[in-house]
């Protein structure tokens, strides 16, 4: 498999990891706790997973750049999209509260902003290189 098949997948994995991940701890909220002079907020019992989940995932993403994030060819960032669609799914069946639609709205920008964002790029890079192109034998 050749690094975009392999930005398909990685950008699947990445998207529903992070997704999972995020949900769970929104839906685990904020434990207060205090020691007098400030005020933390840390992760309920039994919610742990889910920020390890969401700190592996966050380690994945630079070799996530170099096979999903690509100017020359945007079509790896689906695997991405499809990812948070997935992740949009789970956040969606976990609740509908604040938290949750905040959470499923950015997980929809990034959907769809992802892939056009890139298909943009490279097309504005392929643009240049063609112009370079045509200056230097004219």
């Amino acid at each position: 498999m050749n690094s975009k098949g392999w930005g398909v997948l990685d950008g699947l994995c990445f998207a529903v990891a992070l997704g999972w991940g995020a949900t769970g701890l929104v839906e685990g909220g904020c434990e207060w706790s205090s020691d007098g002079q400030s005020v933390a907020c840390g992760v309920p019992d039994g919610y742990d997973w889910y920020a390890r989940v969401l700190a592996i995932a966050s380690l994945s993403f630079p070799p996530l750049c170099w096979t999903m994030i690509r100017t020359d060819d945007w079509r790896p960032s689906l695997g991405f999209s499809a990812g948070a669609v997935i992740a949009l799914g789970i956040t969606l069946s976990a609740g509908t509260t604040r938290g949750f639609l905040i959470l499923a709205s950015a997980e929809a920008a990034l959907a769809v902003g992802v892939p056009l964002i890139l298909r943009r790029a490279g097309r504005a890079n392929a643009r240049a290189r063609e112009m370079g192109r045509t200056s230097k034998s004219a």
